[in-house]
């Protein structure tokens, strides 16, 4: 169980050169159609699985309400200096770059048990309306805007994912949480899927229970 946990660090789951990863970079999301399968169903969450052509790694997707306003859960994904308070093994994170608003370049480090630290750069990315209610935030792997590799930890070099939030007429929020990531190292292919799947509830519940925290907020 503590492994399964590894993949709840990494939510928060090309190459370009500094003058080009502005203009080059696209909006990050899950492919369309309907070729999912379910792996697995949790109160009122649901986790779907793909299949990636080319890769023994499955992209994963989660669909739930979180008993919480859409303005306090998009508070709670978008402060990540406050992740190493209740993200469990998240030993560092840190903005090492930030364009504008709704952008950033965000370095992880993680410690997760029984395997080695893990750690990571992601481009971060968000996209607001609201007026109709919409909160998107996508991610994407851009390790060469981070500290160069550090022996012993080792480095993801896929993490793609992102949240897509609406504000549901009862006042708590509609969520889809979809990630592809490759934990690295020797990990199995069906380990490193069998903790994505089971990782993502405790994601669901980490960020409901800090969203309906009143005293942070």
């Amino acid at each position: 169980m503590a492994f399964l946990k590894l993949c709840f660090s990494l939510f928060i789951l090309g190459v370009f050169s500094p003058s080009e990863i502005y203009a080059e970079v696209q909006r990050v999301q899950a492919a369309p159609g309907d070729t999912w399968d379910k792996a697995s169903t949790r109160g009122q969450a649901v986790v779907w699985t793909r299949e990636v052509p080319g890769t023994s790694i499955k992209e994963v997707k989660l669909e739930a309400v979180i008993d919480a306003p859409i303005e306090r859960v998009w508070r709670t994904l978008t402060r990540v200096e406050h992740y190493t308070k209740f993200l469990p093994y998240m030993d560092e994170i840190k903005v090492v770059k930030q364009e504008g608003m709704d952008r950033a370049y965000v370095y992880h480090r993680i410690n997760p048990p029984l395997v080695s630290q893990r750690d990571y750069t992601l481009l971060v990315v968000n996209e607001v309306d609201t007026e109709k209610g919409r909160y998107y935030r996508y991610w994407t792997q851009k390790n060469q805007f981070g500290p160069k590799p550090i022996k012993g930890i080792v480095r993801l070099l896929i993490c793609d994912g992102s949240w897509s939030l609406t504000a549901r007429e009862d006042g708590r929020t509609q969520a889809t949480y979809w990630l592809y990531t490759d934990l690295g190292g020797s990990i199995p292919a069906w380990l490193a899927n069998s903790a994505n799947t089971s990782g993502l509830y405790d994601i669901l519940w980490a960020i409901e229970a800090r969203a309906q925290d009143l005293n942070w907020q």
